[in-house]
């Protein structure tokens, strides 16, 4: 549990907060008592996934060309970087877009801390950075070997933010997320697939699965991401890295499974050739989290499913407030 006294009055800086995991950061900042800047330039996230707070501050720009960075990290203790293109597929159609979103924008942000008096800077990094995997569970000492450009941009940012600890004496953690999930669903064909099962299923569609659908994943509910946000904020060498999952494996296809179970709705697969740029094996070694930060997921899959269709029928039902 997170001392809700830790955050309370205190200036937080969340890039992307607009987004899925950014907005879920956010309300919980908010929740706490801190005070919260969302920057995000709305491309993919949206206002109505935040909340109607005083202490809640917006501001629309791009990361990686704001001229503001300077002045609204002036006055922030914390500052959570997830702005991001995200997706291994979005990223080969749209290399450019995902360098320039992805690392220059990671830069930005560390050059826009350099000098100022942050006490932690949380970089949002990807498991996507290992590729496929040579053992299970992957621990941070696991090769990297990125397969796709957003990949490659993740372990890129994630390099400048370890050399900002120790050039720029900025005091970063980064987090490595394996396979979030959680609402607001996003509506892209770069979904995960969770959602985009779900969507499927509600449209009466066959689940399309690539592959065998034997593919392991480690599905992490978006609540214990957060966790492990503001964990990292307190806890951790400045420098260090942490892989943030829940430690189990499951395969798509029992996924598929378990969320026609919950949901009551059933529906056929449809087998897709295998897509590249995705793995086929990855699940999180989380003992360095649990020793350094006290992260302890609070989710398994039918846990975290179960929160996830409450939370798409809450917020069908009418937006949230403070």
């Amino acid at each position: 549990m997170i001392d809700q006294r830790t955050f309370e009055g205190r200036r937080c800086l969340v890039t992307g907060g607009a987004g899925f995991i950014g907005s879920n950061l956010t309300r919980r900042l908010l929740d706490i008592g801190a005070h919260v800047t969302v920057v995000d330039n709305f491309s993919t996230g949206r206002r109505d996934h935040l909340p109607s707070s005083n202490r809640l501050e917006i501001v629309e720009a791009d990361v990686h060309r704001s001229d503001t960075l300077g002045m609204l990290v002036d006055r922030t203790e914390y500052v959570f970087h997830l702005a991001a293109q995200v997706g291994n597929i979005k990223s080969i159609d749209a290399p450019v877009d995902d360098a320039t979103i992805n690392v220059v924008g990671t830069v930005r942000v560390l050059e826009a801390c350099r000098g100022r008096a942050i006490r932690r800077f949380v970089y949002s990094s990807s498991s996507a950075i290992f590729g496929e995997a040579d053992r299970l569970p992957i621990d941070e000492d696991h090769p990297v070997r990125p397969v796709s450009f957003y990949a490659l941009s993740k372990l890129t940012g994630e390099r400048y933010a370890r050399l900002a600890a120790a050039l720029l004496s900025v005091p970063t953690v980064c987090l490595r997320y394996f396979n979030v999930y959680g609402a607001p669903v996003e509506a892209s064909e770069y979904s995960g697939v969770i959602s985009i099962f779900l969507q499927r299923l509600t449209d009466r569609l066959p689940l399309r699965i690539y592959g065998d659908g034997q593919q392991l994943r480690d599905f992490v509910y978006v609540d214990d991401i957060v966790q492990a946000n503001l964990r990292a904020a307190i806890a951790g060498e400045p420098g260090s890295v942490y892989n943030i999952g829940t430690g189990s494996a499951t395969t798509v296809r029992d996924l598929a499974a378990v969320l026609m179970e919950l949901t009551g709705l059933q529906g056929t697969i449809e087998e897709a050739a295998f897509r590249a740029g995705e793995v086929r094996r990855s699940v999180a070694d989380i003992a360095r989290a649990r020793r350094d930060l006290g992260y302890a997921p609070e989710f398994d899959i039918r846990a975290g499913l179960t929160r996830f269709l409450a939370a798409t029928r809450t917020m069908s039902a009418g937006p949230r407030s403070l």
